[in-house]
């Protein structure tokens, strides 16, 4: 069995794929009806409307619909697209066993235990027919793939057939009344009678005239229909209990039943060829899909989905032939010709895993993963001969490749291996350092072999590890034609190395299978497939991307440029010619090709979001300008490149305050000053406009600004910057402030305008304005107006920028682009400077395109100089190139998030986004809201700055920079020791559990947890006090949860006795369980549970209490002795190990319950917590797959 898919939940009774989504819908025994797709684990949807058992579900074979029918007699026709039930079919008088729509016809077949069989018209929601007849349930009706008949089977031991063709005709009809009795349309074909016991289950056969049943008397049979009568072919015997379903899957029959076994038989054989068994849970329901080889059961526990066989082909390259294997088959396809040519093999159940081929004279040896393990060793013969029968076999082993020529290695049942030769015969048993489970084909002398610990390369000669890697889970292997790169491809995952096990990149799709992997044999690419999805890997970068759809799944086996070549299920070889537009753009921009960057651009088949983020992400906004027509976004882009013109017109286009804003701030940090101004008035940006003006001294706008506003603060606030003391004594006194307009009056010399305000105010107030002091106003300076832009340098336009204008100089300019041009075959001798003497006449024309006279120097200047020149030398120094801006250098904290993978260290930079996807993948994070005040004081404290004493200069504690001999090692942040600090807070969080402050104390072991996160080690002892630390945070805060759950509720009851006793069980201090224990003691004292309290006191005086606590504990365990009773049963077994649910607070018993746990704190829980966040550190999955945090600095 194949599981390739597998939940738990209820009791599955129904179950039903979609015939073109990987969907599979479950009725379950509680009533609930979910869809799952199986291929991402997820669940798609849940309906709950059924008040009673669900047993019949099915998809219709081309509407978003599906049906159930469930206990409460109740038939449903559902959407899944709309999410909700369309209309209720009601009829049926007792509980509902199939539904089945008609793969034609608008039909709805089901069944009851109230004797009928009904076919139901949905869309006109009405009942079609009713087919009473059997004289006790019905379990089971469906309809013929073909043909106009419906099959019931009945716990009355007999099969029905009937025939529906009447029923084609009178559904056209209207007004005709239902017999709820039975109907004459609807006739008795067969009546199949033979079964000892009740008939469970019946299906047709998909193309062939029998039907299949199964019963309670452990048998299934097969019925042969004739014309006229049907009659018994043959009976399977095999299981012991009640057989509940059987159906077809092409060439076998399944079944399963009540004895917790799903059995696969042989129609032809007549016996079980496969026996799969759970150890618990029978199995009731089946439902196969032929198109994609599934098969979908149903048992007491949730529902699996599987296969038989393994649909990949074996297969192998051998030079320009690739060998494979389909249907007991060998094929030879050779790759340059195109031909094929193939040779049959013995038959097996099975089909080979492995293939690896001699390359001296085409020995090959199969591995078969059936039976223990087995090999054939034969020699693929030449085109038009066959397959020698005398094939040597193996059995008990593991893999099989061939290493050197002549000679193969296998792993037998001990883990060693075992070198052959092409005889087959042993030559000697090698015994690595480490058990190899399985071994993988490597460069010539070498064998890559799996261990526990990850993967080595190892030396068959010499027997020694060359090289290993901590990669585990490894299903196949890919190496490049030179052998230089590998590939190992596990389950969600594939890892790229060097031939010495050198990390290159790595590739997660964790939600769907990795199929396989080619490398492109012309460039540094590897392609690679999922179930649905042709993709490919930039080495270099690790950048990955979707190339296109696939229908169905397949199988590369080699990829050379845009041609690859893949092998289907149906074992077939297909060639395909990849539109790769996207890649070649990326891998030319990569490589600076300009000129081929610039013709993609030109054919204007490249679009997208996508495109354009990823040329923004990699520095190239200018270049993604030209891709993008939404306004915003070019917005954004040109001022990122610093393209005001473009900026500029694209904000007169969205005409926004916001875009006006961000343009004036660009154009001031350009020092573009009347953009600036023209930006910020259009803003309606007064202040920031007012304050450009004031730094560059331009009084001018500045007092228009302050005249045309209204604003008197405004007015105010500037017009101190204008001098005029007039206009300020004006506003001062419109807002009723004559004491400050006179004393500002008197202050700038206008006497008469201050004795008019001095009359103007109130005795008192004049009387004080005399006694106040004024002082002149010093003449405020003129400032000198700088009106006019920064002064930019006047350089040429690049050749990008020129060719994307003109298009029709893009072959002028291939030698500046650096391509070489083309040689003219009838070029002379004299031709040898043409460049120059072109560059010389251009330079010699004149503004009106005449040509000025040149002036000969003569011989006389005596200004020669034996300096020899190079040739190339005048050339470079004629032709001046075009100027290219510098790049600007990545900030410091860019390097942090690209080379280190601590999340620590992408909170320093600033990098948030990829911080919580780092924690997502290390620790399973799932709420970053307990983190946020960390991060930010993390930050913080790595960018803060301190002004020196040089004005000039800031200081930056950002890096800590390399010593001399680690010159070239990259910048890390300087991040504060957290340990220290974690154990303070340990402290703090002991002081206050001990003081019975339990919520503080809880806040204290949480924090903990949440500040450890970001902590960083540097050697094995800090590593030792980080971990010490985040386990030590973990249990008390388990353990305080616990004590507070006790707190919340009733002191006397039951349950508190019981939370007291589990918190007895947690790894606390010496002291801190002394008092846990004395807690429990006392309350199973008061409520007179004597056995319970004296157990808990012995425990008690094991910890070497305080002297009064011991007393008390030595009086409780006396009396213990004397009357061992409990009054209240608890659900506490101190003997049995036990791990607390940190859910509920409730034991999980060891051999019972496997727990879930937390994947950064280890905290337990029951595992239908399973994907919920952990209750204890609240910021972690519970169940998540992690690679774990990463903290060493």
């Amino acid at each position: 069995m194949l599981t390739k898919f597998d939940v738990r939940s209820c009791r599955v009774k129904g179950i039903s794929f979609h015939k073109s989504r990987p969907w599979v819908l479950c009725g379950l025994h509680n009533g609930t009806v979910q869809i799952w797709d199986y291929r991402t684990n997820t669940s798609i949807d849940t309906y709950t409307e059924h008040s009673g058992s669900v047993r019949g579900v099915d998809f219709h074979i081309s509407q978003p619909l599906f049906v159930s029918g469930a206990d409460d007699y109740l038939i449903k026709v559902w959407n899944y697209k709309l999410r909700r039930c369309l209309f209720t079919l009601r009829g049926h008088m007792d509980y509902i066993r199939v539904t089945f729509f008609h793969h034609e016809q608008p039909w709805i077949l089901s069944c009851s235990d109230d004797f009928t069989v009904r076919i139901w018209n949905w869309q006109s929601r009405s009942s079609v027919a009713c087919l009473p007849g059997h004289n006790h349930y019905v379990m089971c009706a469906q309809f013929h793939p073909r043909e106009d008949l419906v099959v019931s089977a009945s716990l009355d031991r007999t099969i029905r057939v009937w025939d529906i063709s009447s029923l084609r005709l009178r559904k056209q009809e209207v007004g005709i009344a239902q017999d709820l009795l039975g109907t004459t349309d609807v006739t008795l074909k067969y009546l199949l009678e033979g079964h000892e016991k009740g008939v469970n289950w019946v299906c047709f056969h998909p193309t062939k005239p029998y039907i299949a049943s199964a019963a309670d008397d452990r048998t299934v049979r097969v019925w042969r229909m004739m014309e006229s009568s049907c009659h018994e072919e043959l009976q399977l015997r095999g299981h012991t209990n009640n057989v509940c379903c059987v159906t077809y899957m092409k060439d076998f029959l399944i079944s399963d039943s009540e004895d917790r076994t799903i059995r696969v038989w042989d129609v032809k054989s007549r016996n079980p060829v496969m026996v799969f068994r759970r150890d618990t849970d029978r199995y009731w329901i089946l439902a196969t899909l032929p198109e994609k080889n599934l098969i979908a059961a149903g048992h007491d526990s949730g529902m699996q989905v599987f296969k038989l066989f393994r649909e990949r082909p074996a297969w192998v390259v051998n030079g320009k032939l690739l060998h494979y294997i389909y249907e007991d088959t060998l094929y030879s396809h050779d790759f340059e010709s195109r031909a094929e040519y193939k040779f049959n093999l013995a038959h097996h159940l099975h089909p080979p895993c492995t293939i690896s081929c001699n390359p001296v004279d085409n020995m090959t040896v199969l591995w078969y993963d059936t039976d223990g393990g087995m090999t054939e060793t034969f020699t693929i013969p030449k085109p038009g001969y066959a397959v020698d029968a005398d094939i040597k076999k193996r059995l008990n082993v593991t893999d099989a490749v061939f290493f050197a020529p002549s000679k193969y290695v296998f792993v037998d049942k001990s883990n060693k291996l075992v070198v052959c030769n092409c005889q087959g015969e042993r030559e000697k048993v090698v015994s690595p350092e480490h058990s190899c489970k399985r071994v993988f084909p490597g460069p010539m002398g070498y064998v890559l072999c799996q261990t526990d610990a990850g993967v080595e390369l190892y030396h068959m000669a010499q027997h020694t590890v060359t090289a290993e890697a901590a990669v585990c889970g490894i299903r196949h292997v890919v190496w490049d034609k030179e052998f230089n790169k590998v590939a190992f491809i596990s389950k969600n995952t594939i890892t790229v190395m060097t031939k010495r096990l050198k990390l290159i990149t790595t590739i997660v799709v964790s939600t769907v299978r990795m199929k396989s992997a080619a490398f492109d044999e012309q460039r540094n690419i590897l392609y690679y497939t999922t179930a649905n999805h042709l993709k490919y890997c930039n080495l270099r970068t690790g950048e990955c991307s979707t190339i296109q759809s696939m229908k169905n799944p397949a199988y590369l086996v080699r990829a050379s440029g845009d041609t690859i070549w893949m092998i289907t299920r149906e074992g077939k070889v297909t060639v395909q010619e990849l539109d790769n537009l996207e890649l070649n753009f990326k891998l030319k921009l990569q490589q600076q090709a300009y000129r081929e960057v610039i013709k993609i651009i030109h054919r204007k088949q490249l679009q997208g979001q996508a495109l354009v983020g990823y040329l923004h992400k990699h520095g190239h906004s200018e270049i993604a300008l030209h891709f993008v027509t939404e306004p915003f976004t070019r917005f954004n882009l040109a001022v990122e490149c610093g393209a005001l013109e473009i900026a500029k017109s694209t904000a007169m286009e969205l005409n926004q305050a916001s875009v006006w804003r961000r343009l004036a701030e660009a154009a001031k940090t350009n020092g573009d000053i009347q953009l600036a101004q023209f930006a910020n008035s259009k803003a309606l940006n007064f202040h920031g406009g007012a304050l450009l003006s004031l730094i560059t001294g331009n009084m001018a706008a500045l007092g228009h600004l302050v005249d045309t506003t209204n604003d008197d603060n405004f007015k105010l606030h500037y017009g101190l910057y204008l001098g005029d003391a007039q206009k300020r004594v004006q506003i001062l006194a419109n807002a009723g402030q004559l004491p400050l307009a006179y004393l500002t009056a008197k202050s700038n010399g206008l006497d008469d305008l201050a004795s008019a305000i001095f009359d103007k105010m109130d005795p008192d107030v004049s009387e004080r304005m005399l006694k106040a002091k004024v002082h002149p106003i010093s003449e405020i300076p003129k400032p000198v107006a700088v009106t006019e832009n920064w002064p930019m340098l006047q350089v040429e336009e690049s050749m990008f920028a020129r060719l994307l204008k003109e298009p029709g100089q893009l072959n002028a300019a291939q030698a500046v682009l650096g391509d070489d041009e083309e040689e003219e075959d009838h070029a002379g001798a004299g031709w040898d400077e043409d460049d120059y003497d072109d560059t010389n006449n251009n330079a010699g024309m004149s503004m009106d395109g005449e040509r000025e006279e040149r002036e000969v120097e003569g011989e006389g200047w005596d200004d020669d100089l034996e300096i020899q020149v190079p040739p190339d030398y005048g050339a470079d120094g004629a032709q001046k190139g075009a100027y290219v801006v510098p790049v600007e250098h990545p900030p410091l904290p860019q390097h942090w998030v690209e080379m280190y993978s601590l999340p620590a260290f992408h909170v320093a930079a600033g990098s948030f986004a990829t911080a919580f996807d780092l924690l997502r993948r290390q620790i399973g994070l799932c709420d970053p809201e307990p983190l946020k005040p960390y991060m930010m004081n993390l930050w913080t404290s790595a960018n803060a700055s301190r002004p020196s004493w040089i004005v000039t200069s800031v200081v930056f504690p950002l890096t800590k920079y390399p010593s001399g001999e680690q010159r070239g090692a990259h910048h890390a942040p300087l991040l504060p020791e957290y340990i220290p600090v974690l154990t303070e807070k340990l402290r703090a969080g002991y002081t206050a559990f001990v003081e019975g402050r339990f919520a503080d104390a809880q806040a204290h072991f949480v924090g903990i947890m949440h500040q450890a996160v970001f902590a960083t080690y540097e050697d094995e002892k800090q590593r030792a006090s980080l971990l010490e630390l985040i386990t030590i945070a973990s249990e008390y805060a388990r353990a305080l949860s616990v004590q507070l759950h006790c707190r919340s509720i009733d002191g006397n009851s039951k349950e508190a006795l019981e939370l007291s006793l589990y918190f007895t069980h947690f790894k606390l201090q010496r002291s801190h369980l002394t008092l846990a224990l004395s807690q429990a003691m006392s309350k199973a004292y008061k409520m007179k549970n004597i056995k319970t309290a004296a157990a808990v006191a012995r425990r008690l005086l094991d910890q070497d209490p305080p002297k009064t606590k011991a007393n008390q504990a030595l009086a409780i365990v006396a009396e213990g002795e004397r009357n061992p009773t409990d009054s209240e049963k608890l659900e506490y077994d101190e003997r049995n190990p036990f791990s607390l649910c940190s859910f509920s607070h409730r034991p999980m018993y060891k051999g019972t319950i496997d727990p879930v746990r937390c994947s950064y704190c280890h905290s337990p829980a029951h595992p239908e917590h399973k994907g919920k966040a952990c209750p204890v550190c609240k910021i972690a999955l519970l169940g998540a797959e992690t690679a774990g945090l990463v903290n060493r600095a």
